[in-house]
């Protein structure tokens, strides 16, 4: 057994990486050593045509999302990184770091590492740092002081304090904002805002900072992310696959000198590009105007706001795939749940803002990221398609039932290859979770699409919308009924076209 251990801890052994060859083997085999099933398929002819063309469809995309992402990665960012770390250390120092956090009764443990990465990055780059704390409580605040006053370094960090008098974040970081301001930033100062869960990994500014030099077009920076789950290998699982896609997608993107989101978690601006008054006001009071449901304020998606506001003014944006931070998540009820509640923010804040991105035009998003923000309105449905004539062809011919289940898992064995490359571990349980993360993200989105003004943050005081009216109760019931009578009518053409004549 030790033996095992210290031959994985070497990689000459990786269980999971064996047993997802073996699924693969087996799996190749079974679909070699059934080729009557592929004649029995001309039975049903018009169902595998249109299944091939959305396939194709997907396929192509995730495909050209690939090449980007392998010309960014090989190419582009090499080119950016070498001209980056050309520059001596007087070329790009700024004079002081900013950093704007923002915390809400979080873990006492958590909280102190997330300053003490802070402040051993000011001190790797020998520069002063200021960091403006949107606290909600002198809990929060205490956790600061301690770790800021028995650290090496300290007197070098100014903290500055701005308790929240609102129950939501996006008050929290307008007033942090507002405090930086009064502090005389200058136009090319960096300012770090990140969340009081998120711990800087060493060298990760050095990475970042020098590129604002060298691209004085680039108005803000996005980097790589790692999820550390402290109770739950399931949750850790899902959260390393989904920032795996992002750092694939996020390359792709990247190639368009856009990004689809500036997550708060951490992201690196220019003082110039935050200090506005336009900036700021979105954030505290970002809003869209919804056909059913009038006016919706938003409560989550400040890093959509501070994208969205970036994106109108034609700024340029850049990933760096080198850089990284950990991100320490706790489950909070059960896995599944707290995921579901992660994607029905992410989906929400997704759909709030899709359309008026969209709206810009070619010129200011450039004609990728528009397409894929084009694909966001329609991906969730196709991400049931499959599982929905899974069950109907169950009463209409178990061989194409187990034909799509096949396919389904022959490309899901094939993405995750691309998935083991970007999050650098493989995993044998990532194919079965990244169809129920494709299948579970799908459902959200579709839900979320008639319910936009449902917004909730998970761990703080906040409870989402209430309804406060007979008007607004009545408004949530038929949002209820809309969304089942659109999934009856897909279900119907879907019913439609596994019976269509062959």
């Amino acid at each position: 057994m030790n033996r095992q251990i210290a031959l994985k801890k070497t990689g000459l052994f990786d269980i999971d990486l064996i047993l997802f060859l073996l699924n693969f083997v087996l799996l190749l085999m079974l679909i070699l050593k059934i080729p009557e099933l592929f004649i029995s398929l001309r039975d049903h002819i018009f169902v595998i045509s249109v299944l091939s063309c959305i396939g194709l469809y997907r396929s192509g995309l995730w495909m050209a999302h690939f090449i980007r992402a392998q010309i960014y990665e090989k190419f582009t960012y090499p080119e950016i990184r070498k001209k980056a770390d050309s520059l001596k250390d007087h070329q790009w120092k700024p004079e002081r770091l900013y950093f704007m956090i923002v915390s809400y009764g979080e873990d006492r443990k958590v909280l102190y590492n997330s300053i003490k990465s802070i402040i051993h990055e000011a001190r790797n780059l020998n520069l002063p740092a200021t960091i403006c704390m949107g606290t909600a409580s002198r809990h929060d605040e205490n956790i600061v002081a301690d770790a800021v006053n028995t650290l090496p370094y300290g007197e070098r960090i100014k903290v500055i304090f701005t308790r929240q008098n609102r129950p939501d974040k996006r008050s929290q970081i307008g007033c942090a904002l507002r405090a930086l301001v009064r502090q005389g930033m200058r136009y090319n100062d960096p300012v770090i805002f990140m969340d009081g869960d998120s711990i800087i990994m060493p060298g990760c500014l050095r990475k970042c900072l020098p590129i604002f030099k060298t691209e004085p077009r680039v108005q803000s920076i996005t980097t790589n992310e790692r999820a550390i789950v402290t109770n739950s290998s399931l949750m850790s699982d899902l959260m390393n696959l989904r920032f795996a896609i992002r750092n694939f997608h996020m390359n792709s993107l990247a190639c368009s000198r856009k990004v689809l989101c500036l997550t708060g978690r951490f992201s690196v601006f220019r003082a110039g590009a935050v200090s506005s008054e336009e900036f700021i006001s979105r954030i505290e009071k970002d809003y869209i105007d919804d056909w059913y449901w009038n006016r919706i304020y938003f409560v989550t998606g400040d890093d959509k706001s501070t994208w969205y506001t970036l994106l109108k003014n034609g700024a340029e944006m850049l990933y760096i795939p080198d850089a990284f931070i950990y991100c320490i998540e706790k489950v909070r009820t059960n896995p599944v749940k707290d995921y579901m509640e992660n994607l029905k923010r992410w989906g929400g804040n997704m759909l709030r803002n899709n359309s008026r991105a969209q709206a810009l035009g070619l010129k200011k998003l450039n004609f990728f990221p528009w397409l894929v923000l084009l694909d966001q309105k329609y991906n969730m449905w196709t991400a049931i398609i499959s599982p929905t004539i899974i069950i109907l062809s169950l009463f209409q011919s178990i061989r194409l039932t187990y034909m799509i289940i096949l396919w389904i898992l022959l490309v899901k064995h094939l993405q995750s290859i691309v998935v083991f490359y970007y999050g650098k571990k493989v995993n044998c349980t990532y194919p079965a979770l990244y169809y129920f993360h494709q299948l579970l993200n799908g459902m959200v989105k579709i839900y979320m699409l008639f319910h936009l003004r449902l917004q909730r943050w998970n761990n703080r005081n906040n409870g989402g919308v209430e309804t406060i009216s007979i008007k607004e109760k009545f408004h949530f019931i038929f949002a209820k009924y809309i969304t089942g009578l659109y999934l009856v009518i897909f279900l119907i053409l879907i019913n439609l076209l596994v019976n269509f004549p062959g």
